[in-house]
């Protein structure tokens, strides 16, 4: 019975464990899956946040990028309503400049129009008016032409003066003035068969003649007519002499010195032959006192010649022919007498100054007194037609033509006009 007793409370026992750790591990399970769901509520909870901040600070940006947008555009649309503002300014500028200009047009048409009515008058006043008037006019044109050859010698001008006066003739188409548009072709053919000076030639041969003045070689030795050389090296004892043939054996002993002591003996012979031929030079010199003058001296002598040359083209320009022929011959004789005939540059400046001496630069230029006696003669019949009340040209019997046609009036309205 004992037994019994002790044996039944272990088998009950047995069974009652597994229960017990199955509620455990139950019990476990439920506390895993509640610890993840408060994990995972937590990372939501971090996530929310870091969403929150983000967003934020996106909503922070963008106000802050939108306000300075709007700064922009309110910057931009002042600097676009200035623009706007000088736009109008500049376009009203530009109006009132146009309207300016407009009116100078106008103004410049209306004057434009009053001269070519005043040239026509002129002409209709030349041509068919009195034959005073149109003497007066060819007589300036003529003198303007004789005051041209006789002052400057300008050939051009000349022709220039009477070839208008030739065309004025011919417009005006006058029988009677017919001898005097004759004499007037006769004195312009003249002037057109003219040689004229090249002087632009000329002068390029005098600063030709001026530059080898400066650096032609003078009889006596200067800085500028010979300019320093480098010197040539001196010999010296340790120059080698010249390799001797590979086929010959070199010399030995007694034979090798006096092989050196010839060769030094041939270069010292040479050299005080060379020193010797410096000190004397035979030349012919027609003027002693060439081969006086000292450095400076010939320094100032081509500075004078350089000065002759340029009283010479002084003497080109305004056809001085007697100073041109005296600067020439003086510096033709210098260089003959002082410069060295030797050198290239000393002759060719001789050949200048001679061919420029006899280069003959005052040309006789033709007169226009067979016009202007002409222009003279035609005044003296014109006045007697007027006087005697014939005059040549009837076409126009107003009275302003015959006021214009009165002798005593001609030259006062010529000149008004």
């Amino acid at each position: 019975m004992t037994d019994t007793d002790h044996s039944s409370p272990a088998q009950t026992s047995a069974p009652e464990t597994p229960a017990s750790a199955l509620a455990t591990a139950q019990a476990g399970a439920g506390r895993s899956r509640s610890g993840g769901s408060v994990l995972a509520v937590v990372l939501l909870i971090v996530l929310a946040l870091v969403l929150g901040g983000a967003l934020y600070y996106q909503n922070r940006e963008y106000r802050t990028v939108r306000a300075d947008l709007q700064q922009q555009h309110q910057q931009s649309v002042q600097l676009v309503q200035e623009t706007r503002a000088q736009a109008d300014q500049a376009l009203s500028l530009v109006q009132a400049q146009t309207a300016r200009l407009q009116e100078l047009g106008r103004a410049l048409e209306t004057t434009s129009a009053q001269v070519q009515e005043l040239d026509q008058a002129l002409r209709m006043m030349t041509d068919s008016g009195s034959d005073l008037l149109l003497l007066n006019d060819i007589d300036h044109l003529v003198t303007i032409a004789q005051q041209q050859l006789a002052l400057g010698g300008n050939v051009a001008n000349a022709i220039i003066s009477l070839e208008a006066a030739q065309a004025q003739l011919a417009r005006a188409n006058r029988p009677g003035l017919a001898a005097l548009q004759q004499t007037i072709n006769g004195d312009l053919d003249r002037l057109r068969a003219v040689a004229t000076i090249d002087l632009p030639a000329l002068t390029a041969r005098i600063d030709r003649l001026s530059n080898l003045i400066g650096t032609a070689p003078l009889l006596v030795p200067d800085a500028a007519g010979h300019p320093a050389a480098p010197a040539a090296p001196a010999p010296t004892p340790e120059t080698p002499a010249a390799p001797q043939s590979s086929t010959e054996p070199a010399p030995e002993g007694w034979r090798a010195m006096a092989a050196e002591a010839w060769h030094w003996t041939r270069d010292a012979a040479g050299l005080v032959s060379q020193d010797l031929r410096s000190l004397f030079d035979v030349r012919r010199v027609d003027d002693a006192a060439a081969l006086l003058m000292s450095p400076d001296q010939a320094l100032r002598f081509r500075e004078v010649l350089k000065q002759r040359a340029v009283t010479a083209q002084l003497a080109l320009m305004m056809h001085q022919s007697r100073i041109w022929q005296t600067e020439l011959e003086q510096l033709s004789a210098a260089i003959d007498q002082r410069y060295d005939m030797r050198a290239e540059s000393a002759r060719e400046a001789l050949k200048i100054a001679r061919e420029l001496r006899d280069t003959a630069i005052e040309v006789r230029l033709p007169t226009v007194d067979n016009s202007l006696a002409a222009i003279a003669a035609a005044r003296d019949a014109a006045e007697e037609d007027e006087q005697d009340g014939n005059t040549p040209d009837d076409s126009g019997p107003d009275d302003a033509a015959s006021a214009v046609r009165s002798p005593a009036g001609a030259p006062v309205g010529a000149g008004t006009v």
